[in-house]
């Protein structure tokens, strides 16, 4: 599949200008230092989190495969009409059953996911066509976007109301599944997909759903279009989707990066300059995963150099943002803003005000411990560092003995919680994407370590 970059004189002059910068930013973050992956590193580990790798491969097995699958398998999962309910309490009872549009592409992603990787079990496809052909019966606009919200039997509960993310979503999950059943349609309709959004999302007249102002970029965009354009081109080549992924690059690493404090903002204005409200600003674990996938796609490239720096930001993020007196990643940190006033928190879904005041914002969620995993250990494949081993670590642990209510004989987790961990939301949804993609990527990667250790 082929198509044009369509990119114009004055876009092709702004190009050049973000790469003159980010060629000078990256000279002066690496100047006296090999952009090689060893420079990352201090000594190799053969533990994690206190396991040896075979042990954790192990331990990642269970949880995956004989406790959060069967949860989902018997809760969240229709198997008689297809697609994924997410709104479950800890026990697994269903608080309504609407299929949200998120968790549909999502869930088709994840079951794909196993049938490509984890040996060819026919029920992981079942399950992924299944939801796939519910998604594409009822969900589907003339317009070419999608309701964002169905009943169980497919009836409209929300319109389509501008949510773009929502088909980045559908796309990673029919790429996936194109790989896995061979399908055509799918395949094409996630290029379709990607590039209708890429263009709406760019407009400057666009309006995030999360953006404070009309026409702010927000880091997460570029995290979306990345994800989707990384595991798109690592199978089929498209000129017009590898402009996109430089694109996202660039943004990730020169422009959203502030160098004054040495974080990622989350939101700017539409021509890249920092809102001065937003200019202190670092949504911790977005900036994270946006860091991830940059690393992903310097692997897909062969791009050792950008490895290196990416990897360096992710350390950078942590050292800032991790909590060290009592755990666990914070949400927000407004640098030198010391009697900021946060607004009402959201936790699982739920809209609490927590009152918070200060530099930091210290809610804990649970899919930031499910990025920093990923992250880290990413990064302890490629390098062996010691810093990625520590936080790979105190991140498993939040993920143990914070979230995880398997002490309590259940399957499901906390999604959020305070700084010190003491308040837990009732739960009216659990997250059939962000802990499934962990145990799955990294117990890829622990086998793999496993086998050479």
């Amino acid at each position: 599949m082929t198509g044009s970059r369509g990119v114009n004189r004055r876009e092709a002059l702004l190009a050049a200008a973000m790469a003159a910068s980010s060629a000078k930013v990256r000279a002066r973050e690496t100047a006296g230092d090999p952009d090689d992956r060893n420079a990352l590193c201090d000594a190799s580990n053969e533990k994690l989190a206190g396991r040896s790798l075979h042990q954790l491969r192990d331990d990642y097995r269970a949880e995956l495969f004989d406790r959060a699958l069967p949860f989902w398998d018997r809760h969240g999962i229709d198997h008689e009409r297809g697609g994924f309910m997410c709104a479950l309490d800890y026990d697994g009872a269903a608080v309504h059953t609407d299929k949200f549009h998120w968790y549909q592409g999502r869930g088709i992603w994840v079951y794909s996911f196993l049938h490509n990787h984890f040996g060819e079990d026919g029920r992981f496809l079942e399950i992924a066509e299944k939801a796939r052909d519910f998604w594409l019966r009822f969900g589907r606009r003339e317009d070419g976007w999608w309701s964002e919200r169905l009943s169980r039997t497919g009836e409209v509960v929300q319109p389509f109301r501008g949510d773009v993310y929502s088909a980045f979503t559908t796309a990673e999950g029919l790429q996936e599944y194109a790989w896995a059943a061979g399908d055509d349609e799918s395949r094409r309709l996630a290029f379709v997909l990607v590039k209708s959004a890429y263009r709406r999302v760019t407009r400057d007249d666009y309006h995030d759903m999360y953006a404070p102002q009309p026409g702010w970029r927000v880091q997460g965009i570029w995290i979306y279009l990345l994800n989707c354009c990384t595991q798109m081109l690592a199978r089929w080549n498209d000129d017009e989707l590898a402009g996109i992924a430089d694109e996202c690059v660039s943004a990730i690493m020169d422009r959203h990066y502030n160098p004054d404090i040495g974080l990622n903002n989350e939101f700017l204005n539409h021509d890249f300059s920092r809102p001065p409200s937003e200019a202190n600003k670092c949504l911790v674990g977005h900036s994270i995963q946006a860091l991830w996938h940059v690393i992903d796609e310097a692997l897909r490239r062969g791009d050792d150099g950008l490895y290196a720096l990416a990897a360096r930001r992710i350390r950078r993020h942590l050292d800032v943002g991790w909590d060290h007196v009592y755990g666990g990643l914070c949400e927000w940190v407004n640098v030198n803003e010391f009697d900021h006033q946060w607004g009402p928190q959201r936790l699982g879904d739920q809209t609490i005000d927590l009152k918070l005041t200060g530099e930091y914002n210290y809610v804990k969620s649970f899919w930031a411990i499910n990025e920093t995993l990923i992250a880290t250990l990413q990064v302890f494949e490629q390098s062996g560092c010691d810093w990625s081993a520590r936080y790979f670590s105190l991140a498993q642990d939040a993920a143990d003995h914070t979230f995880s209510r398997a002490s309590l004989g259940q399957a499901s987790y906390v999604l959020a919680t305070d700084r010190k961990r003491e308040f837990v939301p009732r739960s009216v949804r659990q997250d059939n994407y962000h802990p499934l993609r962990r145990l799955m990527r990294n117990l890829l990667v622990l086998r793999r370590l496993a086998a050479v250790g």
